[in-house]
């Protein structure tokens, strides 16, 4: 596939060449824009909720969900101002539009996806500051100006590394079998798209897989610990315990391995698929199609992987709908405050599946779990004595 933009007359047909340039049937059209619309609107629904749930909790302005919420808000943009464009030309198998547009629909749609992957990198090194380097996050990264600026980094870091195609390295083009204005792969000079992936996709798929297995290999290693704190207390205990360490370490693989494995089967086909045009190869259209539904699957899961699966967000939810149902008094009152405050010292979770309060590891919950059940056993013990000095 020499020529990306004259693909379409070398297409076989399928349906009907004649009313669509693709050659498709009137169902698999339908189909394809069905399907592309309910992605659409599942990602901006999903989105806005995630963004309302933050601003309507107040126990939700954390650190980490500010990254969350910048998530959040790049995958609005992707849906609400590309995605109909990709719409559109599902519908009519061609780009619509002028030139100048689909530059800049291109140009947009590869910075909110990058600024997407850079922000779940963020979150991924957020994450692993505070469970395993508490001391440098307690330093460097608990402030709101610091968050601020890896956003920003997020951002201007996505714009450096696509504006090079409006300058003349690397190229946007509407492509056909994507049916979206993007980068072309199929250059003489595959230098940029080298660079591309090498400093989107690939980095950033290295860096988010090793924070998240150091997270959970130091997760593992302090339930070991804290049952060997129980032994310590007493011999009753350390059946309970021992399943409340295996609960939590299978939570936190289970919450990384869902977070990496999406991440790479969103971004892996079309990385594939991008890499064989380069090489000069070809494959069908449904396998380009799909590469892209996989890549905008990235706006639709993310905002149930980093927020509907956090239990902080369940709850926020629920009050939210019970709140515009007028069933419940604004979050404000202080009777709710309250029951939140005492609520939130057992229940509130992050999403790597460690206990938090706020921004506080799950290392200082355990340790006052330690210390307070010491002090039972001291308690027990205590009255044995005086006990023994009455009866004698």
């Amino acid at each position: 596939m020499n020529n990306v933009e004259n693909t379409t007359s070398t297409l076989p047909p399928t349906g009907n060449p004649a009313s669509d340039p693709l050659g498709r049937s009137q169902l698999q059209i339908w189909f394809e824009v069905s399907l592309a619309i309910a992605f659409s609107l599942v990602a901006f629904t999903g989105n806005v909720l995630v963004v309302t749930a933050i601003n309507f909790d107040p126990k939700l302005n954390t650190i980490t969900n500010m990254l969350i919420q910048n998530l959040a808000f790049t995958d609005i943009c992707m849906a609400s101002l590309h995605m109909p464009f990709w719409v559109i030309s599902l519908r009519y198998g061609r780009w619509v539009f002028n030139h100048v547009l689909c530059q800049l629909v291109g140009l947009t749609q590869l910075t909110f996806g990058i600024t997407s992957l850079f922000t779940m990198t963020g979150i991924a090194f957020n994450r692993y500051f505070n469970v395993v380097r508490r001391n440098l996050y307690t330093k460097y990264f608990s402030t709101k100006k610091v968050t601020y600026f890896v956003i920003a980094a997020a951002w201007l870091g996505a714009l450096a590394v696509t504006s090079p195609q409006l300058y003349g390295w690397g190229k946007i083009a509407y492509h056909p079998l994507f049916a979206v204005c993007t980068c072309i792969w199929d250059l003489p000079d595959v230098s940029f798209m080298v660079f591309l992936c090498a400093g989107t996709i690939f980095s950033t798929a290295s860096v988010i897989s090793w924070c998240y297995y150091t997270i959970y290999k130091t997760v593992k290693a302090s339930a070991e610990r804290m049952q060997g704190h129980a032994a310590e207390w007493s011999h009753g205990r350390r059946n309970a315990v021992g399943g409340k360490r295996e609960k939590t370490e299978r939570k936190v693989l289970k919450t990384s391995f869902v977070v990496v494995c999406v991440f790479l089967t969103c971004w892996t086909p079309l990385s594939v698929v991008g890499f064989i045009e380069i090489f000069g190869s070809s494959t069908p259209r449904w396998v380009h199609l799909f590469s892209y539904f996989f890549v905008f699957g990235s706006s639709l899961t993310n905002p149930f992987i980093y927020g509907i699966m956090n239990p902080q967000f369940q709850q926020a939810f629920k009050k939210l709908l019970r709140f515009r149902a007028n069933e419940i008094e604004p979050m404000s009152s202080t009777s709710q405050v309250k029951e939140n405050v005492i609520g939130t010292a057992t229940t509130m979770t992050d999403v790597t599946g460690l206990q938090t309060i706020g921004d506080e590891p799950s290392t200082s919950v355990q340790q006052g779990v330690i210390d307070q059940n010491q002090n039972q056993v001291k308690h027990i013990d205590a009255p044995t004595k005086p006990l023994e000095v009455m009866k004698a």
